[in-house]
């Protein structure tokens, strides 16, 4: 950890760095671990597209896919690119939006995609087939959230740490 102090001019406390296991290739296979279940429902949206039509009578199960996909990937990757470099306290409420992306599109996975299904595999057309397919969509949202939940904790407990050691070299100043 480290903690950038300018010549002159005072300290400069209003920046995080980088968490170790963000850096390199580590943080990369993070990334990429987390992009796989959105990949897979983006192209089960693009089978669907080829399967059911451009029609918006099935939006939920074609254009929603696949454009929550494009909308998740952009949020995970502007997010994995901002605090895998040092960054200002700024971006803070920047990066809570972008987190949201691939939160939402977690929740649609494993609520319509998962849960919608295993319903219609009970109530509507008796299936165990596709009670089966509910149960792999439900696994992915979680999969997806449960990783990219982690990436954030990795973030929060570095930057709670960066911040408790600047407010204690604040107090040691003082002294």
């Amino acid at each position: 950890m480290s903690i950038q102090i300018e010549q002159g001019t005072g300290s400069k406390m209003d920046s995080f760095t980088v968490a170790p296991e963000l850096k390199g290739t580590k943080g990369d296979v993070i990334a990429a671990r987390i992009e796989v279940p959105i990949l897979v429902a983006m192209i089960y949206g693009i089978v669907e597209f080829t399967r059911l039509g451009w029609s918006q009578d099935y939006y939920v199960y074609t254009y929603a896919p696949v454009l929550g996909g494009v909308a998740a990937s952009v949020g995970l990757f502007t997010y994995y690119f901002l605090v895998s470099v040092e960054r200002k306290k700024s971006r803070k409420t920047l990066l809570v939006l972008l987190g949201l992306l691939p939160y939402f599109y977690s929740l649609y996975i494993m609520g319509v995609l998962g849960l919608h299904t295993i319903y219609e595999g009970i109530i509507g057309k008796f299936s165990f087939w596709s009670m089966i397919g509910g149960v792999f969509w439900v696994f992915l949202g979680f999969h997806l959230i449960y990783r990219f939940y982690l990436m954030t904790e990795i973030v929060r407990r570095h930057d709670e740490k960066a911040t408790s050691a600047q407010s204690s070299l604040r107090q040691s100043d003082m002294n």
